[in-house]
């Protein structure tokens, strides 16, 4: 099957049938596909789909779609490679994607979409993890054997070898590569012919699955990949069984014809921007800060009852010595004339008043470029002119750097600055 290249669209816009290649078909396996996560990734119009907050990559039969992030309305068509490249530099920054492939990779391949990468990813790694070695473990097995070895199973030994005495039915040790770590890396292995188009990772492919032992077919699932055990051993299986995981759980054959398989790899936008303002903000953390992500305090419960509601605020920064304290709230899509929505106004409210807090900030990104931060002071108000301490103001810091063009890594310096200088003080 030839997987063409991908169709780039950005969020919150629509993809028409019979456009760049989208059909019917491929319409009607993404309404499945929807359906069954509950309507989170996008929204079927009669004609069409539409996109959200998810970013990420679709496969769909024969079709990529990368749903790309953008900033407010300026993003167009000759943009979409910048914003496709500025996605996999979040995510790396994130350790959503721990490493570029192409640095390990061969470098006359250039991935074709963003899945490409991913799966360049996943080979890498199960090439290291074969040069280590398939990790060993031991299991029990039932089955007939011309020895007596382990535990003699009495009521199988009836039922299958009354005619054939020479042979003991068991249940005894084995110390195999037969196990769930080597099989779901097995899994993913045979998956990716099915996925992608490209001759050179069907080459690398080929030859790793040659040098995996034939292992059983397992049925995976979230149960299955939750109740795995890392240790010393097996520690470097990680990062590969975390990319199959995203390939096996969010893949969904198509049982009826076999063409319009759907496998999507999305990430929530708005989870992504708290994730990268989070780590730039402790990258360069000044030392007498303290700095916490998603800080939870019970807010309401029912009475003589256990069970109860909490608030959260995305970020969390108290000064050790004047202690005075900031909530950071991260906001990826623009608000619309600067006027923050009741609910996002009211939940800073709550958030200050519990933490005690002097300042709430909706950060917003911008795409423009700009040294200092833009910061529109907001007060709350109980009454005319009665002005309360605290207050939310609303802040845009550039997510790109001075050329336009790159995911800015400096952008923390920036906002710890502005922050040091003008918020916590």
């Amino acid at each position: 099957m030839r997987i063409n290249k991908p169709i780039q669209v950005f969020e919150y816009k629509t993809l028409t049938i019979n456009s760049n290649g989208f059909k019917e078909n491929h319409w009607k396996a993404l309404g499945w596909y929807n359906e069954k996560h509950g309507g989170n990734f996008f929204t079927l119009t009669p004609n069409g789909v539409r996109f959200n907050q998810y970013v990420g990559v679709i496969q769909v039969g024969d079709l990529t779609i990368e749903v790309l992030p953008k900033i407010g309305q300026a993003a167009e068509d000759k943009d979409k490679v910048k914003w496709r490249n500025i996605l996999i530099d979040m995510l790396r920054e994130c350790r959503w994607m721990n490493v570029y492939t192409h640095e390990k990779a061969n470098l006359n391949f250039k991935p074709n979409s963003i899945l490409e990468v991913y799966l360049e990813l996943f080979i890498n790694e199960c090439e290291k993890i074969l040069r280590i070695g398939l990790i060993k473990k031991y299991r029990f097995e039932e089955a007939n054997c011309k020895a007596l070895k382990g535990k003699l199973l009495f009521n199988k030994q009836i039922q299958k070898n009354l005619v054939h005495q020479e042979n003991f039915y068991t249940k005894h040790q084995e110390y195999d590569r037969e196990n769930e770590f080597n099989q779901i890396l097995f899994k993913a292995l045979k998956l990716i012919p099915n996925i992608s188009s490209s001759p050179f990772l069907k080459d690398k492919v080929s030859s790793l699955i040659l040098s995996f032992p034939d292992l059983q077919d397992i049925q995976v699932n979230e149960e299955l990949f939750a109740r795995l055990n890392y240790n010393r051993k097996n520690n470097h299986y990680k990062e590969a069984i975390e990319i199959a995981a995203m390939l096996l759980l969010n893949f969904r054959p198509d049982i009826s014809s076999g063409k319009n398989h759907v496998l999507a790899i999305l990430f929530d936008m708005n989870s992504l921007w708290e994730e990268y303002v989070y780590r730039q903000l402790f990258k360069g953390k000044h030392k007498d800060w303290s700095l916490k992500v998603q800080n939870s305090k019970p807010f309401w419960r029912l009475s003589n009852s256990v069970r109860k509601k909490s608030i959260r605020p995305d970020i969390v920064i108290e000064h050790k010595i004047s202690k005075c304290t900031a909530i950071i709230d991260t906001k990826w899509k623009l608000p619309d004339n600067n006027i923050p929505s009741d609910n996002d106004l009211k939940q800073m409210f709550v958030y200050n008043e519990y933490w005690s807090g002097k300042n709430a900030i909706l950060l917003y990104p911008k795409s423009e470029y700009q040294e200092e931060p833009i910061y529109i002071k907001g007060n709350f108000t109980d009454k005319p002119g009665n002005i309360k301490a605290h207050e939310c103001g609303l802040m845009k810091i550039s997510v790109l750097d001075s050329t336009n063009s790159k995911l800015d890594n400096k952008m923390g310096i920036r906002l710890n600055k502005y922050l040091e200088e003008n918020i916590l003080i």
